[in-house]
Order: structure tokens, then C-alpha cells, then sequence
């Protein structure tokens, strides 16, 4: 047997005990969760390369949100340049710089939820995420759409356009109202029917109070949703230096082992809440996604990250550290298929088939099961020492 069918046996088996794992109710899962919990931890790991690995991850997250800050310094620029001279061509660059951005910061995800893993952070950084990714955005909080011409905070004039205003106004008695983050500022730039034109952002200078009217309004109302945006980034930014701050204190204050337990933990929260939850569990080629046709590709960033910090190009990976063998080459098979799939699938990802949905979920899986090391992969028969019986 080849080893390329060694590990097509082995990734077929993966996937049955997936299978044979789904089936279990959930009661079940819930009550075998402690005893999941203690046989992910570590024997024996190296406390220097703990020590080491777990530095180095952190500072890994605080260099991509440095590359998320100048992501959405490069967007506000392209807004500028829109709103000083409208034209398509500066539409469509506002645009490719929002997708930039929004894939930098989708990226970043893993190291966010790390750093507000403590319980007394939580609250600050769900508040943080729903300020900068909240969606989906309601286009009719926002601007006109079909039917309601007076419609949005763009038609509101009681709603004076100042920075405090718009963050009082986000979220204000429905989840859906998002007047800051990515996704609010992507309805302006699309448009709420994704037919956004650039004369609509053409500044009016007559009238009696120009700064009423809708145009200028959805001008203000884009220019303050860059700058909400580069504001709470930057303030993430200054609290991520290692050793020296409120965020990364609780992270030292763990032996280096369970630092990267907490790491393997928040991993698996990524894939369960952020990855699994944005795979639907069936094709809706009916529906628009809120996403801007960037779904699949906010998947993709976050999954590069994981793999960069178990499977590192270069240099010692948690998957060294923590897995066996057999689990580390299942772990990098399994990446490779990942990207491989989502890469040939529709984006948005609802438009995918239904075949290959299933598939990626099964893949997302595995790979959760293989970092949290509670999925075993059977060795590969040429790695079987043969045994020889006295007597025989």
C-alpha cells in the first residue's frame, strides 16, 4: 500500500469516527465534557519551548493587528479619495480595500478571543467585536432603500453626524442596527441592494442647509464609520504589548504549559463559534449574503492563522508540542484538503453545494478533534513493528 493510500485509509477513518462522534446527543456530549476536558492535557511538554512557543504566538497576534491597523489606514485612505473625487474607479478601490481589511482583521480573530479569554476581560472583548464586526447591518438603519426613500440615519437629520452620536446609535434597540464596524460601512459602499453608484457619494453645495441633505449626509456617515473603525483597532493595539499591559498579564500569569492549553482551548472556540457557525448546514442559493461575497474568504484568513501557529512554515508549531506523531500529519493532510475545498467552493459561501458544505464541516471537525488531541489516528502499517513469538 502507497503511503499517499495510507493516508487517504487514515483520513477515511478520521471521518467515520467524526461520523460515529456526531451521533451522540447532545445530553451525552454535555455530560462526557469533563472527562473530554482532562484527557487534553499534556503529559510532557518542554517548559523552555513552552515558554518560547507560547511568547511567540502571542506576538504573532499583536504584528497582525498592527497589519490590521494599516489595512484600515490603507481603506479610510481610499474612502478619502472616494469622497473627494467620486468615480467609479475610486468606488471599486474603496471596496478591494474594505475586503483587505476585513480579511486582515477576520485573521486576527484567534488572537482577539485569546487575549480576552479571562473571565473579567470577556465582557470587553464581546463589546469590542460587536463594535468592529457586528452583523448582519440592517441597510434601512442606514440609508434609503427600495420603498422607504426616507429611510436611514442618512435621511434622520435629528441624528447630528458626530462620532459619539453613531456609536450611540449602534445597536441601539435591535441587534441588526450597526452603525460602526465593517459591515455597516460595507452597506455604504455596496449600497443596501448592492448597487451602490459613486455619484451617490457627489458632495451638494446648494440648498438652505446642505448638511441636511441626504447625499452630504451619506458622505459624514462614511467618513465617521473609517474612523470608529481605525479608533478601536488602535485602541486594541496599544493593550497587546506582551508584558506590559492589561491583557497580556493574565496570559503570564499561567505556567507555560497552560498557556498553551488556553491557546488549544481558544482554538477550538474559533472552529466551533466563528467557523462551523459561518458554514451553513445547507445551500441557500436564494439568499444574499450579508457579507459582501467575502464569507468565504474571512474563513479562509482565520484558518491561516490556526495553521500558522499549529504547522508553522518554519520553526517549532503547537502541534510539535502537543501531538503525536500520526496527529501532526493527519493535522497538516487535513489543513491542506481544508483550503483546497473552501477554495473551490461559490463565495458567498451559501451558494456552495451542498455536498461540498457537508465535507467542509466534516474537515472542520476533524481538525478540531486533531488539535484538542481527543481524535486518535492509527498508525500507518508500514510504522507497525512486526512482532516475533518465542517458539514459534
Amino acid at each position: 500500500m502507497t503511503r499517499a493510500m495510507i493516508g487517504r485509509a487514515r483520513g477515511a477513518l478520521l471521518l467515520v469516527a467524526l461520523t460515529v462522534v456526531g451521533a451522540c446527543d447532545s445530553k451525552r456530549a454535555s455530560e462526557e465534557a469533563p472527562e473530554a476536558e482532562e484527557r487534553q492535557v499534556v503529559e510532557v511538554v518542554d517548559q523552555q519551548a513552552a515558554e518560547s512557543l507560547s511568547r511567540a504566538v502571542w506576538e504573532a497576534g499583536q504584528a497582525q493587528v498592527a497589519d490590521v491597523q494599516a489595512a484600515i489606514e490603507a481603506l479610510n485612505r481610499a474612502v478619502t479619495t472616494l469622497l473627494e473625487t467620486p468615480s467609479e474607479d475610486h468606488l471599486e478601490a474603496a471596496k478591494l480595500a474594505w475586503l483587505d481589511a476585513h480579511r486582515e482583521f477576520a485573521g486576527v480573530l484567534p488572537y482577539i478571543r485569546l487575549a480576552f479569554a479571562p473571565a473579567p476581560l470577556r465582557d470587553d472583548g464581546r463589546e469590542l467585536l460587536l463594535k468592529v464586526d457586528s452583523w448582519p447591518a440592517q441597510p434601512g438603519y442606514l440609508d434609503t432603500v427600495p420603498g422607504y426613500s426616507e429611510s436611514g440615519i442618512v435621511n434622520d437629520t435629528a441624528v447630528e453626524l458626530t462620532l459619539a452620536n453613531l456609536r450611540r446609535q449602534h445597536r441601539l434597540t435591535a441587534h441588526e442596527e450597526a452603525s460602526t464596524g465593517f459591515h455597516a460601512l460595507e452597506v455604504m459602499l455596496w449600497g443596501p441592494t448592492s448597487e451602490r453608484i459613486a455619484d451617490d457619494f457627489i458632495a451638494v453645495s446648494t440648498g438652505e442647509k446642505p448638511e441636511a441633505l441626504a447625499t452630504n449626509r451619506r458622505r459624514e456617515l462614511t467618513r465617521l464609520m473609517g474612523e470608529a473603525l481605525a479608533e478601536d483597532i488602535d485602541r486594541l493595539a496599544k493593550r497587546l504589548p506582551y508584558g506590559a499591559n492589561d491583557l497580556s498579564r493574565p496570559f503570564l500569569a499561567l505556567d507555560p504549559v497552560s498557556r498553551l492549553q488556553q491557546i488549544r482551548a481558544i482554538h477550538a472556540q474559533v472552529i466551533d463559534e466563528e467557523l462551523l457557525r459561518r458554514l451553513p448546514e445547507s445551500s441557500e442559493s436564494d439568499v444574499e449574503s450579508s457579507r459582501a461575497a467575502d464569507s468565504k474568504q474571512a474563513m479562509l484568513a482565520m484558518l491561516r492563522t490556526l495553521q500558522a501557529n499549529w504547522l508553522p512554515a518554519s520553526g517549532a508549531g503547537m502541534a510539535e508540542l502537543l501531538l503525536d506523531r500520526y496527529q501532526q500529519e493527519a493535522l497538516a493532510e487535513h489543513f491542506v484538503a481544508l483550503e483546497e475545498l473552501l477554495l473551490s467552493m461559490e463565495d458567498p459561501i451559501e451558494l456552495a453545494e451542498l455536498n461540498q458544505l457537508a465535507r467542509a464541516r466534516q474537515l472542520m471537525e476533524a481538525v478540531a478533534g486533531l488539535m484538542s488531541g481527543t481524535l486518535e489516528v492509527p498508525a500507518a502499517e508500514e510504522d507497525m513493528t512486526p512482532v516475533s513469538l518465542q517458539g514459534q
